[in-house]
This record gives C-alpha cells, structure tokens and sequence, in this order.
C-alpha cells in the first residue's frame, strides 16, 4: 500500500553523525598523494569544515520535503519514492538514480517534465535512503523487478517510460529484456550492460575497449571490494560519517567532466557546491544505508547479471545521451547496437557521470527529444492503422480547408487576414525560408506529403509554420538554422503534431486560429488564438526568398 512520506530525521541521530564529523582525528591520516592516489585531502577538509561550520541538514530537509515523497512494500521491498504527477498527457517516467548517487539527482527534472504532461516517479534504490534494506544483497536484475513491480501498482497496465545511469541504466536496461511489452522507451546516460556474445570488431570499438581496460586497471578498486566483500567494508564503514563522506567524494571528483590540473587534481566545485555533496552523503547516514547500498556490488556477483545471455536483443526503443564520462567512456555507437535497438544516439558537449546533477539542461533537452520523438512515432503507428471511416473523416476535413479557402477568397477583408505572416504574428522578411519535407506519410494506401516551412524573421528568430511530425533530426537541423520563437498550426492537421514542437521548445510562443481553442494537444493557457491563420506562405515570399540568400530545399527520412 502507498503511503505519503515525510522525511523527518532524529535530532539524536543528527547529533551523533555531527559528534563523529567533529572528533575526527585528522592527524592520524597522512597524504599518500592526494587524487593520484584517492580522494585529495584538501578537497576532503574543505567539505568537512563546511559541513562542520555551516551545513544546515534542516534546511535540505524542508526543501526535499517540498517534494511528493511516498513509501510502498513491493515484491516484500520497502521503497521510498518521489511520485509527482503530471496531466497524464504523456506515459509515467521513472527515473533510475545509481551509486554513489541519490533520488536527489533528478530533483532540477522533476518539475520540467511533469510540465510537459508525464507523471514522474524517482525511487530510492533498495538499501538506499529511505528504503529499507534487503534481506540479502540483490543485483540490477532483481532490483529491475521490484521497480516494475512498483511502476505496476502505481499505473497497472500502463505502458511506461524508462531513463538511467550507472545502476539505473544497468536495471533499466534489464526492465527493457525481461519486460519489454511494458516499456515504450528506455534512455540511457550509460550503456553498461551487452549480451554475451558481443566483442568489438571495428578500429572504433577496439579502441574504445582497450581504452576501458586501461581505465579499469586504476578506477574500479572499489567496484572489486563491493563486489566481493562489501561486509568487511561495511564494518569500517559503519562508525565513520567522514570515512563514508571520503569514499563518496573521490567518485565525484573521478567521475565528473571537470578540469584537470597537471597532476590529475579536480576542480570539483565547477560542478558540484557543498550543500548538493553533504545533502547526498547524508542520505547515506541518516538510515545507515551506506553498508546496504554497496550491496548491489554483490548481488550482481551472486546473480549473474552482468551480462544479457548469448543472443539478446532490447527490442524497446532506446536513446542514448553519450556524456564523455572520464572513468567510464561510452561506447561507440556501432558497439551498443548489436544490443540495444538504438533509434537516437546523441554525443554529449559536456557532462560526466553524473550528468543530471553536472548538465541537467543538457540531460533534459535530450530526455525530452527522444520521448517526444518516440511518442510522435507510436501515434503515427496508431495512425496507420485507422479504418474507412476515419480516413473519410480526414478526406472530409480536407474537403472542408478547401472549401473555406476558396469561400475566403470572395471577402477583401477575410483574405487581407489571411495572408501570411497572419496580422498578429511578428512580419518575417525574406531572408531566409526552407521548406522540410518531412512525408510523405502513408494512410491506409494514399501517400499524403507533409511539409513545414520555416522562416528567419527580421530580429533573427525562427518562426516554424504547419509543423509535421516531429523528428529529431529535423530539430537538430531546426537548431542549427537558429533559435525557435514561434509556432504556427493554421489547421486542425497541423494542430495535432504541434504538441510535441511545443515542448521542445517551451519558450516558444505558439499560433493557432481560433476554431482550434478547443482541440486537446497543446494546453490553451500556452497558445494564443487571436489571429485567423493562411494555410500557406505566399508564392512570391518563397519564390523571392529561394532566389535571394539562404533559402533551400531540405528532406529528411
């Protein structure tokens, strides 16, 4: 059963955790090297004199609990889970955090994506936070489970969505094999885990892998003695809040895509302040989960998942965000395919491991690029599949849009508003226009081209007129034209595809004639339908723009 939870630590237990942070015996703890050989102490005492000094644990407790927390027993798992809930416009998202991380690295998402219409919901892995610990270690595919189990109780059969890293790309991705009737997508931060029989074969993927093997030489100490004996672990563990905080620290400042000095030094506060590392490291101490967190080390020793069986394949679609992770590369793209059914594959500019927290933007912009890409495509399969009698539907409509344009020809007043730009939408010269062709697309036997057109207005801005469904390869073109401002849907075709336009670029400012105010995509509150819209460019702006500076021709598959 859910519950609604509250986080609400001891005052003893906070006490205690400050009384050990405060008597550690810094004098006992020479420096064998500083990052070269572990965490650099100097980074090490900066963030304990903060948290000694000026940390305010209540105060992060008041801001987390301004989320939806929520706890449930699923498959005999306690968990603890964030659930904010969107408009049910687009499919539940869960969010897959992984070690040493939180729920906490998905907080700057959570409210952008709920806007776009997903109910959102961000675990605490079992033996992490505020979940309760297992029984006994258990691995990525077993935690996978539990996960399904939970997204089960909170939506039934409701196909969901999935995204990732470190362990959460790793139990993601095993949701995706052993459940993909479930899942409509899966995006990855990662890519950990390739069936069995796969090894690299091109000069990329060898280079790639000898470069893994280099690095795992020196980086993955710790993934061995979690994975062997996280209890001998543990017991140091245990006692020692600074000992915990050091362990965590040294991964973050590994891990991120932050400068480097000559001897390997980071500059870790370039990504991360003192108040996001103590908040998460707490999260570890407050329940004493540190010890079970590394437990997932183990489980996946004791259940073999480190690898899909011979001959798997992930048939749920999947994206890939490929952050240039300093410890752990991504493969290239040919590599991960002969696994995954990669559809959208995108080399990250910046960002590491820990790319929610490091480059949330960027995160956000690719989640929402690939789950609109992939929802325009299922409707466009659901739309395949229309009978007779909607297609005479769509027929009529189109009927009708003409019939309208020729009786507007007949009024001097209806056809001065109808040219375009529309009255009330910002004049564009004709420096540049481009025609996508993005169609055609094919309804039950008839070929329907689609087309959008997008002009360059006079301050520069791009204004996207009759959009087609959307695509993210005519975004990624869109982006390299210049920066979105308007959307324009003229018609109740167009209107349908303008939903998932809008929320890849919220800044937007969207256009829509009037006898659209009460079709369902686009929220109304966002649109304005002050002006009667042209169906087309006129003849003389194309023609004069192709004839003049960057106007083209583009056609994208």
């Amino acid at each position: 059963m859910v519950k609604p939870f509250t986080i609400a630590v001891p005052d003893e237990r906070l006490a205690g955790i400050n009384a050990k942070v405060a008597s550690f015996d810094w004098g006992a703890l020479p420096d064998a090297g500083s990052w070269q050989s572990g965490v650099g102490l100097a980074d090490l005492k900066r963030l304990v004199d903060y948290w000694r000094t000026r940390f305010d644990w209540r105060a992060q407790e008041r801001r987390l609990n301004a989320l939806p927390h929520f706890t449930s027993e699923v498959l005999g798992q306690k968990l603890h889970f964030v659930h904010a809930r969107g408009d049910g416009s687009r499919a539940p998202l869960l969010l897959l955090h992984g070690w040493p991380g939180s729920f906490i690295e998905f907080e700057a998402l959570i409210a952008p994506l709920v806007a776009d219409g997903h109910d959102v919901v961000v675990p605490s892995l079992p033996g992490y936070a505020f979940s309760g610990r297992p029984a006994a270690p258990i691995g990525p595919r077993r935690t996978g489970e539990i996960m399904h189990g939970l997204m089960t109780e909170l939506f039934g059969d409701a196909r969901y969505l999935v995204q990732g890293g470190d362990w959460g790309a790793a139990i993601g991705s095993w949701m995706a094999h052993d459940h993909p009737e479930t899942i409509d997508a899966l995006h990855l931060n990662m890519v950990l885990i390739q069936a069995a029989d796969v090894s690299p074969k091109t000069p990329d993927e060898l280079a790639w892998a000898a470069r893994r093997a280099t690095l795992a030489k020196e980086e993955t100490g710790y993934s061995q003695e979690q994975g062997t004996r996280p209890q001998t672990l543990g017991v140091a563990m245990a006692d020692s809040p600074v000992g915990v905080a050091a362990w965590i620290l040294e991964k973050f400042g590994a891990w991120a895509d932050v400068p480097r000095d000559e001897q390997g030094r980071p500059d870790l506060w370039q990504a991360f302040d003192e108040d996001t590392l103590l908040t998460n490291i707490m999260l570890y101490l407050v329940e004493g989960s540190f010890i079970t967190s590394t437990w997932m080390y183990r489980g996946r020793v004791l259940e073999g998942s480190g690898q899909f069986p011979a001959g798997s394949r992930i048939k749920v679609p999947t994206g890939v965000a490929a952050f240039p992770d300093p410890v752990f590369p991504p493969p290239p793209r040919s590599h991960a395919r002969k696994t995954y059914n990669i559809v959208h594959w995108n080399e990250m500019e910046a960002g590491g491991h820990f790319a929610a927290l490091e480059q949330p933007e960027l995160l956000l912009a690719d989640m929402r690029r690939f789950f609109a890409d992939q929802a325009s495509s299922q409707r466009g399969r659901r739309h395949r599949l229309i009978g007779a009698a909607g297609l005479a539907g769509v027929a009529a409509l189109g009927l009708w849009a003409l019939a309208g344009g020729s009786l507007r020809s007949h009024d001097p007043e209806a056809r001065r508003r109808a040219t375009y730009p529309p009255l009330d939408v910002p004049k564009a010269v004709a420096e540049g226009v481009w025609i996508v062709d993005s169609g055609p697309i094919d309804a039950m036997g008839f070929t329907l081209p689609v087309r959008m057109t997008i002009l360059r207005l006079e301050n520069g801005d791009l204004l996207l007129h009759s959009p087609t469904p959307f695509s993210t390869k005519v975004a990624q073109a869109v982006d390299a034209l210049g920066r979105v401002r308007h959307l324009v849907a003229p018609n109740v075709a167009h209107w349908t595809f303008l939903a998932d336009w809008q929320r890849a670029y919220p800044e937007a400012t969207t256009w829509a004639a009037p006898g659209l105010r009460d079709r369902a995509p686009v929220r109304a509150s966002s649109v304005r339908f002050d002006a009667v819209l042209g169906e087309t460019p006129p003849r003389r702006m194309v023609g004069h723009a192709r004839s003049g500076h960057r106007a083209g021709r583009c056609r994208f598959q």
